[in-house]
Formats: C-alpha cells, sequence, structure tokens
C-alpha cells in the first residue's frame, strides 16, 4: 500500500496497491499483477492448491511475507544500505531468508551489474496500467530488466509479468530501452555455475532469461482485454485520513461544513 502525505492538506492518503495513479491525469490504473490475476495459473498450481488443503492460504500468506522481506532486504543492500540478518536479540530475518538474500549478493558480486533504477514504480495511461521494476541495470553491453523470484519455480505468469513491465518501461524510457528481461530464481536446484558461461548462475540461484517477450506482452493484452471486460467500472478504494487533530481544528472543520 502506497502512503501519501500532503502537508499542505494536513491529510495522509492510503492507495490500494492494486492501482497506480498517473500524476499528471490523476487518473488510476489497475496493476500489472491486478490484471494477470484473470490469466489462468496452471494446472501445476491448482494441483499444488489441492494438496494444501485448508492450508493453502496460510503457506501463500507467509510465501508473500518472505518474498517481501527479501525483496526489501535486496532494495536495501542496493542503496548502499548495511543489511544486519540480526540486531541485538531480534532476527530480521529467517534463516532461509537470510541465505536466498546471500544467493541474490553472490549475484551481484559475479556479474557486477550497474545500477540503473531499483523498486521503481510506473504508470501510464496509453499502456493503461502500472507496475513496480524490481531491478534495471547494465550487464555487459544490455539493459537488463530483473525480478527477484522466491518461489519453487518461476512460471508462465510470472514471465508475462515481466514483458510488461519492459513495456512499461520503454515506453517510458525510449533512450533507456531495455535489452534484455529476466527472472533471478533464489530457489534454483542449480549445483554451481554454468560451464558454458551463457547462463548467469550459481549454486542456488539462475537468472532465468525470458525468451520471446513480445509473445508474451501479447498474451498480457489478451489479459488485459478480459479484466477490462470484467470490471468496467473498477478504481482503487483509497483511504483519506486527516493527519493532525484538535479541538480546534474540530471546530473549525464543523463550521466550514455548515
Amino acid at each position: 500500500m502506497k502512503i501519501i502525505h500532503r502537508d499542505d492538506l494536513s491529510q495522509i492518503t492510503f492507495l490500494d496497491e492494486r492501482y497506480y495513479m498517473d500524476e499528471q491525469s490523476q487518473m488510476f490504473y489497475p496493476s500489472v499483477n491486478t490484471i494477470l490475476d484473470v490469466y489462468p495459473k496452471g494446472y501445476g498450481y491448482i494441483q499444488w492448491l489441492k494438496d494444501l488443503g485448508s492450508n493453502s492460504e496460510e503457506v501463500m500468506k507467509r510465501a508473500g511475507e518472505q518474498g517481501t522481506h527479501i525483496h526489501e532486504a535486496i532494495q536495501a543492500f542496493l542503496s548502499g544500505v548495511e543489511v544486519k540478518w540480526i540486531e541485538g536479540e531480534k532476527d530480521n530475518y529467517t534463516l532461509e531468508e537470510w541465505m536466498m538474500f546471500l544467493k541474490f549478493v553472490e549475484f551481484y558480486k559475479t556479474f557486477k551489474p550497474e545500477t540503473i533504477k531499483v523498486e521503481k514504480s510506473l504508470v501510464n495511461g496509453e499502456l493503461g496500467f502500472g507496475g513496480t521494476l524490481d531491478y534495471v541495470c547494465k550487464i555487459g553491453g544490455d539493459i537488463w530488466l530483473l525480478d527477484w523470484k522466491s518461489g519453487g519455480s518461476v512460471y508462465k505468469g510470472n514471465k508475462i509479468q515481466i514483458s510488461a513491465y519492459k513495456e512499461l518501461w520503454n515506453k517510458l524510457n525510449p533512450d533507456l530501452k531495455i535489452t534484455k528481461i529476466g527472472c533471478v530464481h533464489l530457489r534454483a536446484a542449480t549445483r554451481g555455475a554454468d560451464k558454458t558461461g551463457k547462463v548467469m548462475q550459481g549454486e542456488g540461484w539462475k537468472v532465468e532469461e525470458v525468451d520471446n517477450p513480445d509473445h508474451l506482452f501479447k498474451l498480457f493484452g489478451y489479459a488485459q482485454a478480459i479484466w477490462k471486460e470484467e470490471n468496467p467500472y473498477a478504481k482503487p478504494k483509497n483511504m483519506i485520513y486527516p493527519d493532525r487533530m484538535s479541538i480546534d481544528i474540530l471546530k473549525k472543520r464543523e463550521e466550514a461544513n455548515k
């Protein structure tokens, strides 16, 4: 959820995280993930949920929290902040989360990406959607868009998602276009570096480059058309609260509303 503090209006607005606001038009557009809710998850995913049974909601919640923690650690690291596993008697991360974070550090140390943007939120009215890109960087002669994935697999939906992010970035940054996209899978079954040198990977992690992003973006377009059909009047459920209060402020507001 995005928080906007307007000191001049003495208010705080909580934006529904499923939508992004275009500052110029002041209009809201759905996120890539919201649109992809209508895309089939696939047989394997459905079977996995069935196998979990009544525990599926709790397992998915924990997986989401784990992914958030890892994203935050990587974002802090790339922003030059010292990331600490333990502070005093408090564990900031579980052992599993810390091990996946260290896999990312190995990727960073090995391939030395040049950071362009970290956790960049974008929205475009012409495309009709918004999203937050994990990492845009330069590796070799290419501009890469990378997405951190801590789940058991990298699914087709993940690849469609990042292909939409690529289009969003390139639409708004025509002079710095992304040329390659990939998912950094931090739970891969790899045992070490690729001997051919063609794949960026190490023990337990791998950059899965996404092939044919133009085709995948077409699939996103079909999902977007379905989402619009089923949600013709969709709008964010934003919450607005005053950021200060006193008896005098309350009296002034009551008088203004008379």
